[in-house]
């Protein structure tokens, strides 16, 4: 992705609300902020979801049934919780 890809694209989420970002590592679940959601996750490498809590009343894929997901994909939800087998992603936070 070049630099004014990336640049638009963070343009894009600052005009969505997206108020941060946390990068999501490990086999452990990751949360966002308090008062917060994950509203975009983007993976930074192949990743694989093991398991995901979606915000109350939001109709998310599941993530689970994707072999992987492509590194630089950018999948749009609201999510409260992601677990990763494997990858590495980075959710971008909007207000909950």
């Amino acid at each position: 992705m070049s630099q004014l890809e990336l640049m638009a694209a963070q343009v894009a989420l600052n005009k969505a609300g997206a108020t941060g970002s946390k990068a999501i590592t490990g086999t452990s679940a990751v949360t966002p902020a308090d008062g917060y959601y994950f509203f975009a996750l983007q993976a930074m490498a192949a990743t694989v979801v093991a398991a995901k809590t979606d915000v109350t009343g939001a109709i998310n894929a599941d993530l689970t049934t994707i072999t992987s997901i492509p590194a630089g994909a950018i999948i749009c939800g609201k999510w409260s919780s992601i677990t990763l087998t494997s990858g590495q992603m980075i959710g971008y936070y909007a207000k909950g």
